[in-house]
């Protein structure tokens, strides 16, 4: 299985501030059995012609379109998909960037309060 990582500048520019950089998404995925080549950075928007390059069959991602940006009638998978090359995959409900992101937000205090006993400073937590 081939993995395509979204680059850093794209996921800034599409979805906002990431928590985790390419390199650091890409060596998680690296560890993975199932993961036998990792593309990273990998094309925010693919097309069939790039995917048949690589010898890629299918691409595959939840059936939700996405978009680039604003433009939610521009589906990135829309070609791959045209091209009968597409697999839909379910998503794991409470498994995504904005999730664990709002769980750390919940219980910033105790955060802080954790990184401080393993002597984090309050500069390197950006707090007074």
């Amino acid at each position: 299985m081939i993995v395509g990582v979204s680059g850093d500048e794209d996921v800034l520019k599409y979805k906002g501030q990431f928590v985790m950089s390419q390199t650091e998404r890409g060596e998680i995925l690296k560890h993975c059995k199932w993961v036998d080549e990792v593309i990273c950075p990998c094309p925010w928007k693919t097309t069939p012609e790039w995917a048949k390059k690589l010898n890629i069959h299918y691409m595959a991602h939840d059936d939700i379109p996405y978009t680039m940006g604003a433009d939610a009638s521009n589906d990135v998978y829309y070609d791959i998909k045209k091209a009968g090359m597409w697999r839909s995959t379910q998503r794991t409900e409470g498994v995504s960037t904005s999730d664990v992101v709002l769980r750390i937000i919940k219980d910033y205090d105790m955060y802080v309060e954790r990184n401080l006993k393993r002597d984090y400073t309050p500069s390197d937590l950006g707090i007074s």
